[in-house]
């Protein structure tokens, strides 16, 4: 009677085994969807509306000084003619160097400090059934080390890409024996070119990401099994990523279009307008934690 107990706990392969190491090497049965962990959704929402707005203020503050006083405040940059935001560009050359380095490095701040709240919601979009604050927050807090290195090797991988496409392309372009309209469109396609290594780049990040919380890997292990998962399904895994994308830059920029077009006008305007913007953002948020979702599903796929 006790044989099969004993085979059982000595077998790695047995059920013993995998509730023994519940991060490591284990094929889900299935992976909650985005919709069913409304809570870590919301929070990686309420993040990133937040960091959005305090990296914007300075470049808000800007044009507010320029154009508040105006009556129809900055609906008039996008009249025809363009002379007020002609003005503005104008304006802002004087404060270019201050307003990049701003943007910059409250960028940075925040991508750094949007890998916690990123964790949490890989972890909850990773485990089945109710969630354990205290498993939530340990399978977050231990991923942080390799999630920050993987962000800084990505980030830095993504620059050096761009940059071994700009620097040659856009030099190329300046060359060319042709009207400048001509060279425009070369420097379009270029910029365009650059993006493809960078977005390659992206796309294995961002399962990479998700190897390390919802398989607990560490750095090396986690690239290695996002290589896997992509070149067991590259159109996959590019369809899923980039469908939730463009999904999400239509919606950003319906937010935006909206917003325009009510001005800075007060009444009700203004608060349906930024409703509708932060709408958009909760849909880029919930899209963002979908593709995330896919992700995960992909690394199950591959898992050998």
């Amino acid at each position: 009677m006790s044989a099969p107990a004993e085979r059982g706990a000595s077998d790695p392969g047995s059920e013993g085994a995998a509730v023994a190491d519940p991060g490591r090497g284990r094929r889900a049965v299935g992976r909650p969807a985005a919709h069913e962990r409304p809570a870590a959704v919301a929070l990686y929402f309420g993040y990133r509306a937040l960091a959005s707005v305090l990296v914007a203020a300075p470049l808000s503050v800007f044009v507010a000084q320029v154009v508040g006083e105006y009556p129809r405040g900055d609906a008039i940059l996008f009249d025809p003619g363009g002379l007020m935001l002609g003005e503005l560009t104008r304006l802002s050359a004087h404060v270019a160097a201050a307003l990049a380095t701003q943007l910059g490095l409250g960028t940075l701040l925040a991508a750094a400090l949007g890998l916690l709240p990123l964790a949490v919601l890989l972890a909850a979009l990773s485990q089945e059934g109710p969630l354990s604050a205290q498993d939530l927050g340990g399978r977050a807090a231990r991923a942080l080390g390799p999630l920050a290195l993987l962000w800084g090797v990505a980030l830095a991988a993504q620059v050096a890409a761009a940059a071994l496409v700009l620097l040659p392309g856009t030099k190329l372009c300046a060359e060319l024996p042709v009207l400048p309209r001509g060279r425009d469109l070369a420097a379009i396609a270029v910029a365009a070119a650059a993006l493809v290594p960078v977005a390659a780049i992206g796309l294995l990040h961002d399962v990479a990401r998700v190897a390390v919380v919802g398989e607990q890997r560490g750095f090396y292990t986690a690239v290695s099994r996002g290589l896997d998962a992509l070149r067991a399904a590259p159109l996959a895994a590019a369809w899923a990523c980039a469908s939730r994308g463009v999904l999400a830059a239509v919606a950003l920029a319906g937010g935006a279009w909206v917003m325009h077009l009510a001005g800075v006008s007060t009444g009700l305007r203004v608060a349906a307008a930024l409703a509708v913007q932060l709408a958009a953002f909760a849909v880029a948020a919930y899209l963002r934690a979908s593709w995330l979702a896919a992700a995960l599903r992909l690394l199950d796929r591959s898992a050998p």
